[in-house]
């Protein structure tokens, strides 16, 4: 089996975006049939706060035209079947919540059932046209609908334009679409959490493949594999480097406190504006100070030294 071929990538990409906007499920089960599954499927909270401060551009556009989303990820060219799986699949969710409502004497009306979104890197124009698929003109280039009564969409990766936009669908496709994808969130702040949670994602699935597949992988899938071995030389890295600074503040703030309390024996209680002026110096200057200090006999001393020193 192919790597490209194992869509738990897919599903923990997803589920690693969402999981702050909603709940997340995959491997819906359908039906005692596992190719009768759904992806992932996503019940969207719009009061989560991350809706404001994580901004997922189209991605985000696609998970809020209704409450209830089914994702199928496709990573090679979508077929006729897949589609027509998908439409069974949706059917028999449907039934099953239809029947469980009536168990409960609810009413189950057609807005409860779920919007299906279909990813896949590529798609023949013969076989939208042949589901009466029509471009979305509100989403843009690559997004298309079915007829309404289907509840289905279908996104094409390869199509959509290379913007912030369309960054995080775009990370979902294949070759040069996923190269370039990763490289645009490699390059987002350190700050993100969405970023750091998806380069988690492939630090994980790299190291998956490196045990699964050591021979026979194809140049196309060599390709992805030097992409996520770099994700994981760069995450590392980070994760070092940031590690380097936190002892280093640690050894500052442990440096001013000693500072200040020998500072204080030689020339008295110290002022707000000079006790910031202290805290101000870097690690290289507080060593100076350290050693200047023992040679302080009154404030005027320290006042000269630190306004040589700035």
């Amino acid at each position: 089996m192919s790597p490209y071929q194992d869509d738990d990538f897919s599903k923990a990409y997803t589920t690693s975006l969402y999981q702050t906007k909603g709940t997340v499920n995959i491997n819906v089960r359908v039906k005692s049939d596992e190719n009768l599954e759904v992806d992932l499927l996503f019940i969207s909270n719009l009061e989560n706060q991350a809706w404001e401060t994580e901004d997922l551009g189209l991605f985000d556009d696609l998970m809020r035209v209704h409450p209830t989303i089914f994702i199928e990820h496709y990573s090679g060219y979508l077929k006729p079947q897949h589609v027509i799986r998908c439409v069974t699949r949706y059917d028999l969710y449907s039934s099953g919540e239809e029947k469980e409502a009536k168990k409960r004497n609810e009413i189950f009306i057609e807005e409860q059932k779920p919007f299906t979104w279909i990813l896949t890197t590529g798609c023949s124009k013969k076989l939208l046209q042949s589901f009466g698929a029509i471009q979305d003109e509100e989403l843009g280039v690559g997004v298309y609908r079915l007829p309404t009564g289907l509840n289905m969409g279908i996104v094409v990766i390869k199509d959509l334009p290379e913007t912030p936009e369309t960054l995080w669908l775009r990370g979902l496709g294949k070759d040069k679409i996923l190269t370039r994808a990763f490289e645009n969130i490699r390059e987002l702040p350190t700050t993100r959490r969405e970023r750091n949670d998806i380069l988690e994602v492939c630090i994980k699935h790299f190291k998956y493949l490196s045990e699964k597949y050591s021979i026979g992988l194809t140049q196309e899938e060599e390709d992805f594999m030097k992409t996520m071995q770099e994700i994981d030389t760069l995450y590392k890295s980070e994760l070092n480097r940031a590690r380097l600074e936190g002892e280093q503040q640690g050894e500052v703030k442990q440096g001013q406190t000693l500072i200040l309390r020998l500072l204080k024996r030689r020339v008295g209680n110290l002022s707000i504006e000079i006790e910031a002026r202290v805290k101000a110096l870097p690690l290289a200057r507080l060593d100076e100070l350290g050693e200047a200090l023992l040679d302080f006999t009154q404030m005027g001393d320290l006042l000269t030294w630190l306004d040589g020193n700035v």
